[in-house]
This record gives structure tokens, sequence and C-alpha cells, in this order.
């Protein structure tokens, strides 16, 4: 299960940690199995916060599982002996099927690869309320278990949808009023943005090649007419291109701070 591969082909979901554990308790995934060491005469070994109400909602479903301190090295991620394992069933989390958002930022990760970044951006995203953000072509998922240890489990608190580019365009077409792309060659300060409209996206690249040639519009096109399928209506919208200035001879910053820097920036305007 620590191959993400195979996790994912097993539809399962791995965390580590007690806190976290409770959050995807919480946020409805099935818990599987529950594993924590335990001494010869099986009493625990573990004392952190949150460890007891887990064990708890594990002994009551039947899937708790004792397990001897070698056995643990082995389940257990690096030389975490004071965290538990716990196993779930993978939620969809296909962009496809999300409701509309609630008010406020939504934060698009555009083909962002590392795990750790995933999880900071929703760390970040709890911390300052954002509406949602959306995994847009990412290599990576919210479940990979880099990503839920860097979110502190916020990858369970905050609503989210992975998904192609034509998936996430057709969300953001949907339900979004405004959409910003974060660029290098952006013409215009970010801090020029209005992110007071009731639903606001900004879209944010991956960390080797930015957004690229993606991203310029929003939208959709249709066929302007049944009659006429040929005849085409574009209704898609520019996405304004900004920039977060920068004093140094460093172009850009990690996509997770400029993110934390999208959203808190966002709290600002709207308070």
């Amino acid at each position: 299960m620590r191959n993400n591969r195979r996790r994912r082909a097993e539809g399962a979901v791995l965390v580590d940690g007690a806190r976290e554990t409770l959050r995807a308790i919480e946020s409805g995934l099935t818990l599987r199995a529950f594993y924590e060491p335990v001494n010869a005469s099986g009493d625990t070994l573990i004392d952190v916060d949150g460890i007891e109400a887990a064990r708890q909602h594990a002994s009551e479903i039947g899937v708790h599982r004792g397990v001897s301190t070698e056995l643990f090295a082995k389940i257990c991620y690096g030389d975490a002996q004071q965290r538990c394992v716990a196993e779930f069933t993978a939620t969809d989390d296909s962009v496809t099927n999300m409701g509309p958002p609630p008010p406020g930022v939504i934060l698009v990760l555009d083909r962002v690869e590392k795990p750790g970044n995933i999880g900071a951006v929703f760390r970040t995203a709890d911390a300052a309320g954002v509406a949602a953000v959306l995994l847009c072509d990412c290599p990576s998922d919210r479940f990979n278990s880099n990503a839920i240890r860097s979110s502190l489990g916020a990858v369970f608190t905050v609503p989210s949808g992975s998904g192609t580019q034509a998936e996430v365009n057709e969300y953001l077409s949907r339900y979004v009023d405004d959409v910003y792309s974060m660029r290098v060659e952006g013409a215009s300060s970010f801090y020029d943005a209005d992110l007071r409209a009731d639903r606001v996206a900004v879209i944010l690249g991956s960390e080797a090649d930015g957004l690229g040639d993606r991203w310029l519009h929003f939208g959709q096109t249709t066929a302007a007419s049944q009659s006429d399928s040929s005849s085409l209506e574009n209704d898609s919208r520019l996405i304004q291109a900004v920039k977060l200035p920068m004093a140094g001879r460093v172009d850009s910053l990690n996509v997770s701070v400029s993110a934390a820097i999208v959203a808190f920036e966002a709290v600002r305007q709207r308070h």
C-alpha cells in the first residue's frame, strides 16, 4: 500500500497518525483497518492526542488490529512509531461529481506533481476558508500519503475534486464568476485582482513548467444552432493573467507559497 500505484488500484487510502485518521473518519470515509503496536499482553503502546477516539471507533466496527512492534515498524511510515496507521476505502473525487462550491476563492492546481506541495496547499486552504481545491491533470492525488501528512488531514476537510483540463474547465464555466491565472509574465499585479466576487478561481501551474499555453480562456464552444452543427459560437471568456511582484532575481515562488498568498489576500479583501 505504500506504493501509490498499487494503493490507487486497490481503491484505498493509507493514513498515518491519529489526528489525520479522525479527520478521515469525520469526513465520512469508510475505515477498513486500524493498526497500532501492542505489547505481548495486548496492551496498546501509543498515547497521543486523538488516538483513543480513533481506537474506539475502530473497535466498535471490528477493524482494530493490534500488531507487534516489529511488524508495526514495517507498516508505519519511516520511524514514526508513535503514529497509528489506518486504511480507508477511497471515494470518487472526480470534479464531474462535485456540486456548486460555497462562495469564496477556488484554488486550481494545474499539473502540480509533488504530493507534499498538494498537501501544503490543502493545509492553507483549510486555514483560509478556501471554497474548494481542484486538481487539474495532476499526477498525484489528494489521498497520497505524503499529501495527507503535509496537509495534517486537511485533504479530508476542504471540498475538492480532480479531473482533466476539459472537466475542470466545464466546472469553472458552470459555477465561477471570474478566473485569474498566476503567471510570471502576467501583465498586472496580483494585488490589483478583485477577489471579492461571489465565486472566483485562481489557477496555479506546475513547479517545473508553470502554465505555459494552458488556461488562456475558460468557458465552452458550443453549436450556434441545433440545425447547423458546423457553425460554432464561442462562449469562452478571457482568463486574466496576473503576477506576484518579485523584488529579487528569483522570478517565482513554490506553488504552495503562492497559493498561501492568494488565499490570504482573498481573506484580506473579503474582510
